[in-house]
Protein backbone atom coordinates (compact mmCIF):
# COMPACT_ATOMS: atom_id res chain seq x y z
CA UNK A 1 0.00 0.00 0.00
CA UNK A 2 2.77 2.83 0.78
CA UNK A 3 4.95 1.52 -2.33
CA UNK A 4 1.46 2.83 -4.36
CA UNK A 5 1.01 6.05 -2.53
CA UNK A 6 5.38 6.88 -2.80
CA UNK A 7 4.99 5.50 -6.63
CA UNK A 8 5.66 8.45 -8.83
CA UNK A 9 5.01 10.68 -5.63
CA UNK A 10 6.86 13.57 -7.76
CA UNK A 11 4.96 13.76 -10.11
CA UNK A 12 1.24 13.10 -7.93
CA UNK A 13 2.72 16.36 -6.08
CA UNK A 14 3.19 18.38 -9.11
CA UNK A 15 -0.30 17.48 -10.38
CA UNK A 16 -2.14 18.33 -6.65
CA UNK A 17 -0.10 22.18 -6.89
CA UNK A 18 -1.27 22.41 -10.39
CA UNK A 19 -4.44 21.55 -9.77
CA UNK A 20 -4.94 24.69 -7.14
CA UNK A 21 -3.28 26.59 -9.40
CA UNK A 22 -5.83 26.05 -11.63
CA UNK A 23 -8.63 26.51 -9.24
CA UNK A 24 -7.64 29.80 -8.03
CA UNK A 25 -6.98 31.07 -11.94
CA UNK A 26 -10.69 29.52 -12.41
CA UNK A 27 -12.25 31.19 -9.25
CA UNK A 28 -10.55 34.64 -10.08
CA UNK A 29 -11.62 34.43 -13.73
CA UNK A 30 -15.37 33.51 -12.75
CA UNK A 31 -15.60 34.91 -9.01
CA UNK A 32 -12.82 37.40 -8.74
CA UNK A 33 -11.69 39.15 -5.11
CA UNK A 34 -13.10 42.54 -5.09
CA UNK A 35 -13.60 45.50 -2.63
CA UNK A 36 -15.90 48.59 -2.15
CA UNK A 37 -16.16 51.10 -0.04
CA UNK A 38 -19.93 52.20 1.64
CA UNK A 39 -20.07 55.75 2.65
CA UNK A 40 -22.08 57.60 5.23
CA UNK A 41 -22.49 54.59 7.25
CA UNK A 42 -24.50 55.39 10.91
CA UNK A 43 -22.64 54.26 13.65
CA UNK A 44 -25.15 52.92 16.43
CA UNK A 45 -24.15 53.47 19.98
CA UNK A 46 -24.48 50.46 22.72
CA UNK A 47 -24.98 50.81 26.39
CA UNK A 48 -25.50 54.67 26.41
CA UNK A 49 -26.96 54.00 29.78
CA UNK A 50 -23.81 53.30 31.40
CA UNK A 51 -23.06 56.93 31.10
CA UNK A 52 -26.04 58.63 31.96
CA UNK A 53 -26.72 56.38 34.81
CA UNK A 54 -23.67 57.80 36.43
CA UNK A 55 -24.80 61.24 35.91
CA UNK A 56 -22.71 62.02 32.61
CA UNK A 57 -23.92 63.45 29.05
CA UNK A 58 -21.89 62.55 26.16
CA UNK A 59 -22.14 64.16 22.79
CA UNK A 60 -20.67 62.90 19.40
CA UNK A 61 -17.99 64.65 18.37
CA UNK A 62 -16.73 62.45 15.39
CA UNK A 63 -17.19 59.19 14.21
CA UNK A 64 -21.19 59.50 14.28
CA UNK A 65 -21.17 58.72 10.22
CA UNK A 66 -18.24 56.48 8.56
CA UNK A 67 -17.14 54.71 5.20
CA UNK A 68 -16.83 51.01 5.27
CA UNK A 69 -14.50 49.11 2.79
CA UNK A 70 -15.49 45.61 2.25
CA UNK A 71 -13.70 43.19 0.46
CA UNK A 72 -14.09 39.33 -0.97
CA UNK A 73 -15.55 37.45 -3.76
CA UNK A 74 -17.36 39.74 -6.43
CA UNK A 75 -20.50 37.40 -5.99
CA UNK A 76 -21.15 38.59 -2.14
CA UNK A 77 -19.76 42.07 -2.84
CA UNK A 78 -22.43 42.33 -5.27
CA UNK A 79 -25.22 41.80 -2.94
CA UNK A 80 -24.34 43.76 -0.27
CA UNK A 81 -25.57 47.08 0.35
CA UNK A 82 -25.09 50.22 3.12
CA UNK A 83 -27.62 48.74 5.00
CA UNK A 84 -25.99 46.00 5.41
CA UNK A 85 -23.20 47.79 7.42
CA UNK A 86 -23.94 46.92 10.93
CA UNK A 87 -21.34 49.66 12.82
CA UNK A 88 -21.46 50.16 16.38
CA UNK A 89 -19.48 51.66 19.33
CA UNK A 90 -19.81 50.12 23.11
CA UNK A 91 -19.73 52.60 25.47
CA UNK A 92 -19.88 49.85 28.66
CA UNK A 93 -16.34 50.70 29.00
CA UNK A 94 -16.22 54.49 28.57
CA UNK A 95 -15.21 57.18 31.16
CA UNK A 96 -15.08 60.66 31.98
CA UNK A 97 -11.21 60.25 31.20
CA UNK A 98 -11.60 58.36 27.74
CA UNK A 99 -13.28 59.87 24.88
CA UNK A 100 -12.28 57.47 22.13
CA UNK A 101 -14.54 54.26 21.65
CA UNK A 102 -13.36 51.52 19.40
CA UNK A 103 -15.96 50.91 16.09
CA UNK A 104 -17.22 47.51 15.26
CA UNK A 105 -18.15 46.18 12.11
CA UNK A 106 -19.78 43.61 10.21
CA UNK A 107 -21.85 42.84 7.08
CA UNK A 108 -25.16 41.22 8.07
CA UNK A 109 -27.74 39.83 5.58
CA UNK A 110 -31.51 38.74 6.92
CA UNK A 111 -30.03 38.59 10.16
CA UNK A 112 -27.27 36.25 9.84
CA UNK A 113 -23.53 37.74 9.38
CA UNK A 114 -22.11 37.37 5.86
CA UNK A 115 -19.18 34.47 6.35
CA UNK A 116 -15.77 34.69 3.60
CA UNK A 117 -16.02 38.98 3.02
CA UNK A 118 -13.88 41.50 5.71
CA UNK A 119 -15.26 45.46 6.55
CA UNK A 120 -12.81 47.39 7.73
CA UNK A 121 -14.18 50.71 9.06
CA UNK A 122 -12.01 53.91 7.66
CA UNK A 123 -12.42 55.60 10.79
CA UNK A 124 -11.85 53.20 13.87
CA UNK A 125 -13.04 55.27 16.91
CA UNK A 126 -16.02 57.51 17.85
CA UNK A 127 -14.70 60.14 20.02
CA UNK A 128 -17.18 61.53 22.32
CA UNK A 129 -17.43 64.80 24.09
CA UNK A 130 -18.59 63.53 28.10
CA UNK A 131 -19.63 65.96 30.33
CA UNK A 132 -20.84 66.09 34.44
CA UNK A 133 -24.97 65.69 33.24
CA UNK A 134 -26.72 68.76 35.57
CA UNK A 135 -30.43 70.61 35.43
CA UNK A 136 -31.98 73.81 35.91
CA UNK A 137 -35.32 75.03 36.92
CA UNK A 138 -36.34 77.91 34.88
CA UNK A 139 -39.37 80.20 34.88
CA UNK A 140 -41.88 80.16 31.61
CA UNK A 141 -42.17 83.48 29.38
CA UNK A 142 -44.69 84.10 27.07
CA UNK A 143 -44.01 85.19 23.45
CA UNK A 144 -47.03 86.63 21.25
CA UNK A 145 -47.79 85.95 17.59
CA UNK A 146 -50.01 87.58 15.21
CA UNK A 147 -52.07 90.70 15.73
CA UNK A 148 -54.71 91.45 18.30
CA UNK A 149 -57.73 93.46 17.45
CA UNK A 150 -56.86 97.51 17.63
CA UNK A 151 -57.44 98.73 21.18
CA UNK A 152 -56.88 95.25 22.82
CA UNK A 153 -53.76 93.58 24.60
CA UNK A 154 -52.76 91.03 26.88
CA UNK A 155 -53.66 91.52 30.23
CA UNK A 156 -52.03 88.20 31.65
CA UNK A 157 -50.76 85.08 31.33
CA UNK A 158 -51.00 82.06 33.05
CA UNK A 159 -49.10 78.28 32.88
CA UNK A 160 -49.51 74.91 33.93
CA UNK A 161 -47.26 73.97 35.31
CA UNK A 162 -45.30 77.92 35.65
CA UNK A 163 -41.69 76.08 34.98
CA UNK A 164 -39.49 73.68 34.02
CA UNK A 165 -36.41 71.56 34.29
CA UNK A 166 -33.71 71.74 31.46
CA UNK A 167 -31.82 68.72 31.74
CA UNK A 168 -28.06 67.72 30.02
CA UNK A 169 -24.45 68.78 29.58
CA UNK A 170 -23.73 71.33 31.89
CA UNK A 171 -22.27 73.46 29.44
CA UNK A 172 -25.57 73.17 27.29
CA UNK A 173 -27.99 73.58 30.25
CA UNK A 174 -25.77 76.80 31.68
CA UNK A 175 -26.08 78.81 28.06
CA UNK A 176 -30.31 78.22 28.44
CA UNK A 177 -31.76 81.30 29.96
CA UNK A 178 -35.26 81.26 28.72
CA UNK A 179 -38.09 79.22 28.41
CA UNK A 180 -40.62 80.98 26.04
CA UNK A 181 -44.33 79.19 25.17
CA UNK A 182 -45.58 81.05 21.93
CA UNK A 183 -48.83 82.09 22.35
CA UNK A 184 -51.50 83.24 18.78
CA UNK A 185 -53.30 86.20 19.59
CA UNK A 186 -54.06 86.88 16.16
CA UNK A 187 -57.26 88.99 16.21
CA UNK A 188 -58.30 88.04 19.49
CA UNK A 189 -60.59 90.24 21.49
CA UNK A 190 -60.97 87.55 24.45
CA UNK A 191 -59.29 85.38 26.66
CA UNK A 192 -57.07 82.49 24.77
CA UNK A 193 -56.60 78.92 25.81
CA UNK A 194 -53.84 76.51 23.75
CA UNK A 195 -51.20 74.15 24.00
CA UNK A 196 -47.69 75.16 22.85
CA UNK A 197 -43.99 73.93 22.65
CA UNK A 198 -41.56 75.42 24.91
CA UNK A 199 -38.83 77.13 23.18
CA UNK A 200 -35.19 77.63 24.78
CA UNK A 201 -32.99 80.82 24.51
CA UNK A 202 -30.25 82.25 25.79
CA UNK A 203 -29.25 85.15 26.78
CA UNK A 204 -29.11 87.56 23.89
CA UNK A 205 -33.09 85.38 22.82
CA UNK A 206 -30.58 83.42 20.31
CA UNK A 207 -33.35 80.30 19.82
CA UNK A 208 -30.90 76.73 20.93
CA UNK A 209 -31.71 73.75 19.37
CA UNK A 210 -30.20 70.57 20.93
CA UNK A 211 -31.00 67.17 20.73
CA UNK A 212 -29.22 66.21 23.72
CA UNK A 213 -31.29 68.86 25.86
CA UNK A 214 -34.37 67.08 27.70
CA UNK A 215 -37.00 69.03 29.23
CA UNK A 216 -39.53 68.15 32.04
CA UNK A 217 -42.17 69.57 30.19
CA UNK A 218 -41.59 69.40 26.03
CA UNK A 219 -45.92 71.30 25.91
CA UNK A 220 -47.17 73.56 28.09
CA UNK A 221 -51.09 74.69 28.70
CA UNK A 222 -51.66 78.19 28.59
CA UNK A 223 -54.71 80.52 29.14
CA UNK A 224 -53.99 84.28 27.75
CA UNK A 225 -56.72 87.24 29.00
CA UNK A 226 -56.86 89.56 26.48
CA UNK A 227 -58.87 93.09 27.48
CA UNK A 228 -59.47 96.71 25.92
CA UNK A 229 -56.83 99.27 26.68
CA UNK A 230 -56.85 102.77 27.78
CA UNK A 231 -54.81 105.36 28.69
CA UNK A 232 -55.26 107.72 31.78
CA UNK A 233 -53.34 110.63 33.41
CA UNK A 234 -51.08 109.93 36.92
CA UNK A 235 -51.77 112.34 39.56
CA UNK A 236 -50.14 112.87 42.72
CA UNK A 237 -50.31 115.47 45.52
CA UNK A 238 -48.49 116.18 48.67
CA UNK A 239 -48.73 116.87 52.33
CA UNK A 240 -46.74 118.79 54.15
CA UNK A 241 -44.20 121.95 54.70
CA UNK A 242 -40.70 122.00 53.95
CA UNK A 243 -37.94 122.88 57.08
CA UNK A 244 -38.21 126.93 57.87
CA UNK A 245 -36.35 128.74 54.69
CA UNK A 246 -37.02 125.88 52.38
CA UNK A 247 -39.61 125.59 49.79
CA UNK A 248 -41.19 122.69 47.64
CA UNK A 249 -39.81 124.03 44.06
CA UNK A 250 -40.78 121.28 41.70
CA UNK A 251 -42.23 117.61 41.59
CA UNK A 252 -41.36 115.43 38.43
CA UNK A 253 -42.97 112.37 37.26
CA UNK A 254 -40.92 109.64 35.42
CA UNK A 255 -44.76 108.53 34.34
CA UNK A 256 -47.55 110.95 33.72
CA UNK A 257 -49.45 108.52 31.72
CA UNK A 258 -50.22 105.06 31.83
CA UNK A 259 -51.97 102.30 29.12
CA UNK A 260 -54.23 99.96 31.21
CA UNK A 261 -56.08 97.26 29.80
CA UNK A 262 -59.17 94.82 31.65
CA UNK A 263 -62.73 94.22 31.24
CA UNK A 264 -64.72 97.42 29.45
CA UNK A 265 -67.02 97.86 32.04
CA UNK A 266 -64.09 98.07 34.74
CA UNK A 267 -61.75 100.53 32.64
CA UNK A 268 -64.55 102.78 31.67
CA UNK A 269 -64.80 103.55 35.38
CA UNK A 270 -61.24 104.52 35.84
CA UNK A 271 -60.39 108.39 34.82
CA UNK A 272 -57.25 108.89 36.71
CA UNK A 273 -54.49 107.12 39.23
CA UNK A 274 -53.93 109.11 41.84
CA UNK A 275 -50.90 109.42 44.44
CA UNK A 276 -53.30 110.18 47.63
CA UNK A 277 -51.06 113.35 49.60
CA UNK A 278 -50.11 111.80 52.62
CA UNK A 279 -47.81 109.28 50.89
CA UNK A 280 -45.81 112.19 49.58
CA UNK A 281 -45.55 113.82 53.00
CA UNK A 282 -42.38 116.63 53.45
CA UNK A 283 -43.05 117.88 56.07
CA UNK A 284 -39.72 119.39 57.57
CA UNK A 285 -37.60 118.85 54.47
CA UNK A 286 -35.18 120.43 53.42
CA UNK A 287 -33.14 118.07 50.97
CA UNK A 288 -34.47 116.78 47.85
CA UNK A 289 -36.48 113.30 48.03
CA UNK A 290 -37.34 110.89 45.60
CA UNK A 291 -40.42 107.96 46.15
CA UNK A 292 -41.31 104.86 44.09
CA UNK A 293 -44.82 103.76 43.51
CA UNK A 294 -45.56 100.61 42.17
CA UNK A 295 -49.17 101.86 40.21
CA UNK A 296 -50.72 98.28 39.80
CA UNK A 297 -51.15 98.92 43.81
CA UNK A 298 -53.87 101.73 42.87
CA UNK A 299 -55.62 99.54 40.97
CA UNK A 300 -58.21 96.46 41.26
CA UNK A 301 -57.11 93.19 40.54
CA UNK A 302 -59.00 92.84 37.13
CA UNK A 303 -57.10 95.43 35.66
CA UNK A 304 -53.59 95.41 34.42
CA UNK A 305 -50.98 98.20 33.41
CA UNK A 306 -49.24 97.03 30.10
CA UNK A 307 -47.02 100.26 30.11
CA UNK A 308 -44.35 101.48 32.44
CA UNK A 309 -45.95 100.69 35.76
CA UNK A 310 -43.16 101.63 38.32
CA UNK A 311 -43.74 105.80 38.91
CA UNK A 312 -40.30 107.51 40.69
CA UNK A 313 -41.59 110.66 42.08
CA UNK A 314 -38.74 113.52 42.55
CA UNK A 315 -39.56 116.40 45.08
CA UNK A 316 -36.92 119.11 44.66
CA UNK A 317 -36.55 121.37 48.11
CA UNK A 318 -34.82 124.07 47.73
CA UNK A 319 -33.13 127.05 50.18
CA UNK A 320 -36.37 129.96 49.78
CA UNK A 321 -35.97 133.16 48.47
CA UNK A 322 -38.02 136.30 48.21
CA UNK A 323 -38.72 139.11 45.32
CA UNK A 324 -40.38 142.16 46.03
CA UNK A 325 -42.89 143.45 42.96
CA UNK A 326 -44.61 146.67 42.20
CA UNK A 327 -48.66 146.13 41.07
CA UNK A 328 -50.58 148.35 39.41
CA UNK A 329 -53.73 148.67 40.81
CA UNK A 330 -55.55 149.11 37.64
CA UNK A 331 -54.52 145.62 36.80
CA UNK A 332 -57.39 144.78 39.74
CA UNK A 333 -60.37 142.86 38.48
CA UNK A 334 -63.32 143.66 40.22
CA UNK A 335 -66.05 141.73 40.87
CA UNK A 336 -69.71 141.73 42.31
CA UNK A 337 -69.65 145.60 41.44
CA UNK A 338 -73.10 147.43 41.94
CA UNK A 339 -74.28 148.76 38.70
CA UNK A 340 -75.08 152.06 40.12
CA UNK A 341 -72.10 152.36 41.82
CA UNK A 342 -68.49 153.87 40.72
CA UNK A 343 -64.69 152.76 42.39
CA UNK A 344 -61.48 154.54 42.94
CA UNK A 345 -58.57 153.61 44.28
CA UNK A 346 -58.47 155.59 47.87
CA UNK A 347 -54.36 155.50 47.89
CA UNK A 348 -51.62 155.91 45.44
CA UNK A 349 -52.04 153.94 42.33
CA UNK A 350 -48.87 151.54 42.43
CA UNK A 351 -48.93 149.11 45.48
CA UNK A 352 -45.84 146.30 46.03
CA UNK A 353 -46.08 142.28 47.09
CA UNK A 354 -43.30 140.25 48.20
CA UNK A 355 -42.97 136.92 46.68
CA UNK A 356 -41.06 133.34 48.28
CA UNK A 357 -39.77 130.69 46.55
CA UNK A 358 -36.68 129.10 44.96
CA UNK A 359 -34.43 131.47 43.54
CA UNK A 360 -35.02 129.94 39.69
CA UNK A 361 -38.78 130.18 39.87
CA UNK A 362 -39.07 133.65 41.48
CA UNK A 363 -36.72 134.89 39.31
CA UNK A 364 -39.27 134.37 36.34
CA UNK A 365 -41.90 135.82 37.98
CA UNK A 366 -42.77 139.52 36.72
CA UNK A 367 -46.09 141.53 37.07
CA UNK A 368 -47.41 140.38 34.57
CA UNK A 369 -47.76 136.96 34.79
CA UNK A 370 -49.46 137.43 38.27
CA UNK A 371 -53.02 138.38 38.47
CA UNK A 372 -55.47 140.05 40.98
CA UNK A 373 -59.04 140.95 41.99
CA UNK A 374 -61.06 141.93 44.47
CA UNK A 375 -65.03 140.89 45.38
CA UNK A 376 -67.23 143.78 46.21
CA UNK A 377 -70.14 141.40 47.34
CA UNK A 378 -70.26 142.59 50.70
CA UNK A 379 -69.27 146.19 50.51
CA UNK A 380 -71.76 149.45 50.32
CA UNK A 381 -70.66 152.99 49.84
CA UNK A 382 -67.77 154.12 51.36
CA UNK A 383 -63.89 153.72 52.26
CA UNK A 384 -62.96 149.95 52.55
CA UNK A 385 -59.93 148.17 53.27
CA UNK A 386 -60.71 145.19 50.46
CA UNK A 387 -58.58 141.85 50.44
CA UNK A 388 -56.75 141.27 47.08
CA UNK A 389 -56.74 137.82 45.55
CA UNK A 390 -53.25 137.35 44.21
CA UNK A 391 -52.57 134.25 41.95
CA UNK A 392 -49.11 133.47 41.39
CA UNK A 393 -47.23 131.27 38.99
CA UNK A 394 -46.51 127.41 40.11
CA UNK A 395 -43.88 127.30 42.86
CA UNK A 396 -44.54 130.51 44.22
CA UNK A 397 -46.21 131.86 47.52
CA UNK A 398 -46.67 135.59 49.07
CA UNK A 399 -45.21 136.67 52.66
CA UNK A 400 -48.66 137.68 53.85
CA UNK A 401 -52.36 138.83 52.39
CA UNK A 402 -52.78 141.90 50.76
CA UNK A 403 -55.37 144.77 51.17
CA UNK A 404 -56.12 147.92 48.96
CA UNK A 405 -58.09 150.72 49.85
CA UNK A 406 -61.71 151.33 47.68
CA UNK A 407 -63.88 153.87 47.28
CA UNK A 408 -67.20 152.89 46.09
CA UNK A 409 -70.37 156.14 45.74
CA UNK A 410 -73.43 156.24 44.51
CA UNK A 411 -73.34 157.22 40.55
CA UNK A 412 -76.72 158.64 40.82
CA UNK A 413 -76.17 160.88 43.46
CA UNK A 414 -73.19 161.98 42.03
CA UNK A 415 -74.76 163.16 39.10
CA UNK A 416 -77.72 164.96 41.17
CA UNK A 417 -74.96 166.45 43.04
CA UNK A 418 -73.11 167.81 39.89
CA UNK A 419 -76.36 169.21 38.65
CA UNK A 420 -77.95 171.08 41.41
Amino acid sequence: MKEKIFKNFTLKLLSAIIAIVLWTVIVNIYDPSTSYTFSNVTVTLLNTETLTSKNYSYEVVEGSKISVSVSGPKSKITDISASDIVATADLSTVTAYSDYVDIDVSVVKDGKVVEGVEATPKTTAVKLNIENRTNKTIELESQLEGELTSGYALSNVSFSPTSINVIGASSVVESVAHAVVPIDVSNATHTVTGNAAVRLYDSDYNLIEDDTIELSETNINYTAAIGKTKKIPVIVQTSGTPARGYVLSNVSLNVKEVTIVGDEDDINGIVNITIPPENINIEGFSNDKEYKFNLANYLNGNISIISEGTLVVSVDIEPEDSKTITMDKQAIVIKNQNNNTKVSFGDSRYFDIIIKGATDVINTVSASNIAMSVDLTSFGEGTHEVPVNITLPSGCSLNQEYTVEIVISNVIQETQSASN
